[in-house]
């Protein structure tokens, strides 16, 4: 088995997060559709530099999506 997931941390660190952001804003109609947040509330624009700047402060570490895989060989 294998797991891969994205990591980040310190001040230069948060590059992938755009990959976030993108999926945010991807995501936006179908959260506003179902009055999950609005918008305004998610602020998709400022997402990426927000998250940075309270990572930052707080010495933070931040975990993206996880990949797993299995692989197996057949035995005759």
């Amino acid at each position: 088995m294998r797991l891969e997931a994205l990591v980040n941390g310190g001040a230069n660190g948060f590059r992938r997060l755009q990959l976030v952001a993108d999926l945010i804003a991807i995501l936006l109609p179908e959260m506003e559709r179902l009055g999950v947040a609005t918008a305004p509330e998610v602020g998709v624009e400022t997402f990426v530099e927000r998250l940075r700047s309270v990572a930052v402060a707080t010495a933070g570490v931040l975990f993206g999506r996880y990949q797993m895989g299995a692989f197996s060989r057949v035995v005759p």
